[in-house]
């Protein structure tokens, strides 16, 4: 997944109350500030304030709509339909508009 700012991962073991076997593996292409919660203090912060519950949801549906359009995007048979796909989604998520 590409990320922007604000950007959570590494979550499902916390929604599901399963420890997760997954290992998850950052790269910044920007510089970037990575800060770490334990599910316990993540679970406190939710239960004390619902806008923090919110932001995770928001968060989440964000990630599984990136997902989906991604999948879409691999469909494609060809290369030059995937690159031109991949590009139109880069540019949509994180483009900047410019003269």
């Amino acid at each position: 997944a590409l990320l922007r700012e604000n950007s959570l991962f590494g979550v499902l073991s916390l929604l599901t109350g399963q420890r997760s076997d997954r290992f998850y593996h950052a790269v910044a292409f920007t510089r970037v500030e990575m800060v770490t919660a334990p599910a316990t203090s993540a679970k406190a912060a939710i239960e004390a304030d619902t806008s923090v519950g919110l932001r995770l949801l928001q968060g989440l549906s964000s990630r599984i709509l990136q997902t989906e359009t991604m999948i879409e995007t691999l469909t494609h048979r060809d290369m030059s339909s995937w690159l031109v796909s991949f590009l139109l989604v880069l540019c949509r998520d994180f483009g900047v508009a410019d003269e």
